[in-house]
């Protein structure tokens, strides 16, 4: 797990490193597109300019980011880093449809396009720059996991992509007549606008709450059950407040018969170690299970198969407790996102189960496959 002060010198020096390099890109297209009067290497200009003011927008979201909590946002301000890479994402659609524009009054009125062979190789140059830039926002975005430098990442290789476009046409111009600068400029715009749109949907992703991965679930899991009478790990929930700010919820079941100081012990070793290993502060729900008995391990079976024939959108169930004493069943049963209408499937399923074992009384809750 990266460190907050690690996480704070990478993405600094990350951002940096895109200023610096979109600065000076941008100003030597800026002196190349003057010479040569071609609005498709303009366009890419003003794109790298928009790049270092992307890179400066990260840098104020992320000091943002970083302030303390306070009485009123206890949980931080982590999520101005969503909103900062949300508004780079929007320069970057903003630059694309400026010069789109632009390019489609090029080719409603052309105008001769004159450039050299020095320039044309200083162009390439500045593709392998933007390679570079891509390639190291792409690997410390990953690494801290910052969505804005990984927008950032993204919005360089569509650069270098879109200035390989700008060389094509400017060597083609040097054939012939056709007015190629401003086609090749509405390619270059649509690169631009795809990688804005791409970062906008990205990033709204993360905001609005996405589902745990499979190898996060499976680590939690892992963890949970070295930690006995722990067992399971039911609707696991992963709030993100930030790259570097996580909570998570998340059931587990244990034997009916296990101390309560026995239980609390497990969940506090099995929370310290998550948050170790994983950076996710857990806080954990109970469900009491006696799973040891052989009736309450086939009359389970027999549950789950009632409950299949009832919907093809039944997974599994689990905290399944029979209550010899006055034949009470409560379970959790997961469906998956197929299934809509819970009142009827909750209809259905009760008929089927009280059909199927018609002596005891059924309560269960219909959980959605969060993990």
């Amino acid at each position: 797990m990266v460190t907050e002060e690690t996480r704070n010198k990478v993405l600094k020096r990350t951002a940096m490193l895109g200023i610096i390099s979109n600065a000076a890109i941008a100003a030597v297209k800026v002196i190349i597109g003057l010479f040569s009067g071609s609005v498709a290497i303009m366009s890419d200009a003003a794109n790298n300019a928009s790049d270092m003011l992307s890179s400066a927008v990260t840098i104020m979201g992320f000091n943002i980011a970083k302030r303390k909590p306070t009485h009123t946002h206890p949980l931080g301000f982590g999520r101005i880093e969503y909103i900062s890479a949300l508004f780079v994402a929007f320069i970057v659609l903003f630059t694309g449809g400026a010069f789109f524009r632009s390019s489609i009054d090029r080719i409603q009125n052309p105008s001769p396009v004159s450039i050299s062979l020095p320039m044309l190789f200083i162009l390439i140059m500045t593709i392998a720059v933007k390679l570079f830039l891509w390639r190291i926002n792409q690997k410390n975005g990953k690494k801290i996991e910052s969505e804005a430098l990984s927008a950032s990442g993204t919005d360089a290789l569509s650069d270098a992509l879109a200035t390989s476009v700008t060389i094509i046409a400017a060597i083609i111009s040097l054939f012939s007549s056709f007015p190629i600068d401003g086609w090749a400029g509405i390619v270059v715009s649509v690169f631009i606008m795809y990688a804005g749109v791409r970062s906008v949907v990205d990033t709204v992703s993360a905001i609005v709450g996405e589902r745990p991965s499979k190898d996060t679930v499976r680590e939690i899991r892992k963890i949970i059950s070295t930690h006995p009478p722990l067992s399971g790990g039911y609707d696991i929930q992963i709030h993100t407040y930030g790259p570097s700010r996580m909570i998570g919820t998340c059931n587990v079941e244990v034997p009916s018969d296990a101390k309560g100081e026995e239980i609390f012990d497990a969940m506090t070793d099995a929370q310290v170690e998550i948050m170790e290993k994983m950076g996710i502060y857990f806080t954990f729900g109970m469900y009491a299970v006696n799973s040891d008995n052989p009736v309450v391990i086939l009359m389970k079976k027999e549950v789950l198969k009632v409950l299949k024939d009832v919907s093809s959108a039944v997974i599994s169930i689990h905290a399944f407790h029979v209550h010899m004493e006055d034949s009470r069943v409560h379970f959790d049963v997961v469906v998956d996102f197929s299934l809509t209408d819970y009142a009827a499937f909750r209809r259905n399923a009760t008929k089927a189960l009280n059909d199927a074992f018609p002596t005891y009384s059924f309560q269960f809750n219909i959980d959605p496959d969060y993990a």
